[in-house]
């Protein structure tokens, strides 16, 4: 009885041996590639606990495809076998980078018996779930979008393309919180800036959750990676002025310009501070001496026209709501004086706009009224031409 007891034993552990030696990678990743998700995933999570396989980088790389074609599969007899197959199959790819010996990078063969290797697996994986983002965004499947493209950033969270595609459908959605994500992780770890994200991020904190110091900062940073941006610049004082900072700001702005004198930047800065105060005198000083330092900056140029001519136009709808006593005829002729002097003083900056941009609409327009307005009709009809060379601005033109 004993002797049988021991070769019951014997006979056991020669089970036991020969089952720890069944799992085979190989008719793993077979199985996978036939579709048969559920053998391949039983021979590969045996094969990374076998003492003999559980250290090659084969394994693991194998059972990377095998989770991401179970996280991929329209078939519903796999679709459950994992609760995150994704985040286990770039858990797997990873293990297998560290256990890789030499330069060859890990592949498989395609139909024809070409390799394909990992980063193009990879790249396809990721494609596939970007276009699963699109479709179901393109089908008014918003966060069934934003759920297909947080996988591509778990596929390639280097790549910027999800988190932008991301961003705009979360901020289209009213997702703040998933917008705000999305692009602070473009601007902050992805090196990535664009005016649109930033222009999300200042209507999200600003706008939306209606924290301007949180804007402020975001603005701040929108003007240091896009200098030249108007609207960047109007958000920072429009923000300041909210924020009850319109004399930190101005000071801050006049001791700038004090160690930078000819940095027309600043001045033009300090004109639009003015301009949203209400300050249009001081404004239109600063935009001058920005002009003076830069006879080039044509944000400034434009700025200052604007001012002067919106003036004239105020006092000829003011001068035209007027009756046809004696006291209006002479309050009328007084006003024109002073109409003249504005459309006069608008002028050159005008000028000066439309040689910078020849193709500058609103110049045109207004120099041909000015130059009726002053006579100088021969300069009206150049502009006339001009226009009607451009052709028409509907569509957006």
């Amino acid at each position: 009885m004993r002797q049988l007891l021991i070769l019951l034993v014997v006979f056991s552990l020669a089970i036991t041996a020969e089952a720890q030696k069944k799992p085979k990678i190989n008719q793993a990743e077979k199985a996978r590639s036939e579709g048969d998700l559920g053998t391949a995933k039983e021979i590969i999570d045996a094969a990374i606990e076998y003492e003999k396989t559980k250290t090659d980088g084969k394994t693991w790389y194998y059972r990377g495809l095998i989770y991401a074609s179970l996280d991929t599969t329209t078939n519903p007899q796999y679709q459950n076998l994992s609760s995150n197959p994704l985040k286990t199959a770039m858990e797997a790819f990873t293990k297998a980078d560290e256990l890789q010996k030499g330069n060859s990078e890990y592949y498989i063969s395609d139909g024809n018996g070409l390799p394909m290797l990992k980063t193009q697996q990879l790249q396809t994986l990721w494609g596939f779930y970007l276009n699963k983002g699109v479709e179901a965004y393109q089908a008014d499947k918003k966060e069934e979008a934003l759920t297909w493209l947080d996988k591509t950033k778990v596929v390639m969270p280097k790549d910027t393309t999800g988190y932008i595609y991301a961003g705009s459908i979360a901020l289209s959605a009213q997702n703040y919180d998933a917008a705000s994500e999305n692009y602070y992780t473009l601007i902050n770890d992805l090196d990535f800036h664009s005016k649109d994200a930033y222009n999300s991020l200042i209507y999200i904190e600003g706008t939306v959750k209606k924290n301007d110091t949180k804007s402020l900062e975001i603005i701040r940073k929108a003007k240091d990676k896009f200098p030249d941006d108007l609207d960047f610049a109007k958000s920072e004082v429009a923000t300041l002025i909210k924020l009850g900072k319109s004399d930190e700001a101005k000071v801050g702005l006049e001791e700038a310009i004090a160690k930078e004198p000819d940095n027309a930047a600043l001045y033009f800065q300090l004109g639009i501070m003015e301009e949203e105060l209400g300050n249009n005198e001081e404004a239109k000083k600063a935009y001058a001496k920005s002009t003076e330092v830069d006879p080039n900056y044509y944000n400034a140029s434009f700025n200052i026209a604007v001012l002067y001519y919106n003036e004239a136009v105020n006092l000829i709808t003011e001068k035209n709501n007027l009756g046809i006593s004696k006291d209006d005829m002479q309050k009328a002729e007084s006003m024109q004086k002073d109409i003249d002097e504005r459309l006069k003083a608008a002028m050159p900056y005008w000028e000066k706009v439309l040689e910078l941009e020849p193709e500058e609409r609103t110049a045109l327009e207004t120099l041909q009224y000015i130059y009726m307005q002053e006579k100088l009709y021969d300069k009206a009809e150049e502009m006339k031409n001009r226009l009607e060379a451009l052709g028409s601005n509907e569509g957006g033109e």
